[in-house]
């Protein structure tokens, strides 16, 4: 009985020594990239939180990045910083839309930080599709 209590005790001791050796130099932070051509998102956001907001920016489109994002000719890579493509300008247009009826309509509280205030976002009218609703479905 003895034994499986310091096992146990080992076990959780070696998972949390794991857990503690990846600090946070391990992992991407916000600053850690230096992003080029972001006109609308902060110039600051973290690799994770781009990933996140344009999956999500996929999602309520229904596409994949190469909608807005042009490809680099003779490979399968995307450059994410030309603006060739007007789909992009459209894109920042709204996200800056989305952000002021946000901060205007929402920002109850004052909030710091009201571009962060998402209670109309993409999927409200997108719903899946590249051309936003016109009427809202019941």
């Amino acid at each position: 009985m003895k034994m499986k209590n310091v096992l146990s005790i080992v076990a959780c001791l070696t998972v949390l020594i794991t857990l503690f050796s990846f600090n946070t130099n391990t992992f991407s932070k916000k600053g850690d990239t230096e992003w080029k051509n972001l006109k609308v998102l902060p110039k600051d956001i973290s690799n994770d939180s781009l990933k996140g907001l344009m999956r999500g920016y996929n999602d309520a489109l229904g596409v994949k990045c190469s909608y807005c994002h042009t490809s680099i000719e003779g490979t399968d890579k995307l450059d994410f910083a030309a603006d060739t493509k007007k789909e992009k300008e459209f894109a920042r247009h709204m996200i800056t839309m989305t952000h002021k009826i946000n901060a205007e309509n929402f920002n109850w509280d004052n909030h710091p930080n009201p571009e962060t205030i998402d209670v109309v976002s993409c999927t409200m009218c997108h719903r899946g599709t590249t051309n936003p609703s016109r009427t809202l479905k019941k």
